[in-house]
């Protein structure tokens, strides 16, 4: 009987877990989108645009460590269920101020800076809490989860964001994700965030500390360079830390610039067949999130971040192979099968990569860090992107586009291939 109710418990956590997180991030997608679209009419500026879209990242950069340091020592309830609620009044306020005026600039650019502070603070609480969530076996199906409702809110939310922008009132779509927000935050309310009992004690040491005026001025220092100590220190998170930046540093120097470059600017391929391509990776996103636990059950997890880490570097590679055969007249259907395939498959081993990793981050770290070194984590792999994007775009100007992928995916495949063939399992 004990069993059965314990079982209750931790499937009631899974689902609300998925209720709450889907709200979160498909509404906060929806609404940059929609709300990027708004900005490009209102305005007719693209830099006005590009400005709404950059603020939904940087506050993630700048804001994460801090969030990390609260996920840390506030209990992860508080911190989940206020920032859905923080969400929810911002939108109700922001749909207020839409009934009497329309909505400027200035108010566009502070409720999206607002709305990803929240979801930073959110999201880093959340993913912290996993591991007081379920019990260790179910782990890997809670993050598998996770990364299900982030692939698909990155197919659904652009496509909701159209439709929202063409036939929605802007203004009833904010209403309508104000009580989305708050209900979720009401359904966040029911999770039982000490379900694993090792972590529900460390929960309550961590409980007990002192809040006071001096720790929150002087310890948030403390607990950022406690944090970044125990980031440092271990060799296992900085290698898994490090295949995070080569994931990221890969995508961004060979495929996300030479690409698109590829498909329309070389190949000259029409617009239909470019979405179609850009539309398959979060499909494999979505394959892989699906199939990972049962892969993960065949396959040692870190002899799969090896082998995927290989593949996503091979299929980088190929990037920029079609530029020495376009002389050849293949047909347009040719190229869009090429880069469909490379696309989805590297979709698929992405999510190969991103579900073990954190799995292994959140066995490897202790409850009492989580939060703070996957804020550093995640801080420094958001700025590892920007570099790589305007690294390759530079070189696009000097060097055959067929080199830049190489160039990227060549450092990551012979390390991967090289701890492959040595018949040792990688040290994370």
């Amino acid at each position: 009987m004990e069993s059965i109710y314990h079982d209750r418990r931790e499937h009631t956590n899974l689902w609300l877990y998925a209720m709450g997180k889907g709200v979160s991030i498909l509404g906060s997608s929806v609404y940059v989108f929609a709300i990027g679209l708004y900005v490009l009419v209102l305005t007719g500026s693209a830099l006005n645009y590009a400005t709404t879209i950059m603020l939904s990242v940087i506050p993630m950069v700048l804001i994460s460590p801090i969030a990390g340091v609260l996920a840390d020592r506030l209990p992860k309830k508080t911190v989940v269920v206020s920032m859905d609620l923080a969400n929810g009044i911002l939108f109700l306020v922001l749909y207020g101020i839409s009934t009497t005026k329309p909505l400027t600039l200035g108010v566009i650019y502070t409720s999206t800076v607002l709305l990803n502070v929240f979801t930073t603070f959110f999201g880093i609480s959340m993913e912290s809490a996993k591991p007081s969530l379920v019990s260790k076996g179910k782990l890997i199906k809670l993050n598998a989860l996770g990364k299900l409702i982030d692939s698909s809110a990155s197919i659904v939310g652009p496509m909701l964001g159209g439709i929202v922008f063409a036939l929605v009132d802007i203004r009833s779509f904010i209403l309508f994700n104000g009580v989305s927000f708050i209900f979720s935050a009401f359904t966040e309310c029911f999770i039982d965030y000490a379900f694993n009992h090792d972590d529900r004690l460390e929960a309550a040491d961590l409980t007990r500390r002192p809040i006071n005026e001096v720790s929150i001025l002087g310890g948030i220092k403390c607990d950022l360079i406690e944090g970044w100590e125990t980031f440092k220190g271990s060799k296992r998170i900085l290698e898994l830390f490090l295949i995070f930046v080569s994931l990221n540093f890969v995508f961004g120097f060979s495929v996300n610039v030479p690409g698109p470059f590829m498909i329309n600017t070389i190949l000259k391929l029409p617009a239909r067949s470019f979405g179609f391509i850009n539309g398959l990776f979060p499909l494999g996103l979505v394959i892989g999130t699906l199939s990972v636990e049962k892969v993960m059950k065949l396959i040692d997890y870190k002899k799969l971040l090896t082998l995927m880490n290989a593949l996503i570097a091979a299929l980088a590679m190929c990037i920029g192979l079609p530029a020495l055969t376009r002389h050849f007249m293949f047909p347009m259907m040719a190229y869009t099968f090429y880069y469909g395939v490379l696309y989805f498959l590297m979709g698929v081993a992405v999510a190969y990569v991103d579900v073990p990793l954190m799995t292994l981050l959140q066995t490897e770290i202790s409850s009492a860090h989580l939060g703070r070194v996957l804020s550093i984590i995640m801080s420094l792999v958001k700025i590892v992107l920007p570099v790589a994007l305007i690294a390759s775009g530079f070189l696009l100007g000097i060097l055959p586009i067929v080199l830049i992928p190489i160039l990227g995916g060549l450092f990551p495949l012979v390390y991967s291939i090289f701890k492959l063939l040595s018949k040792q399992s990688p040290s994370i």
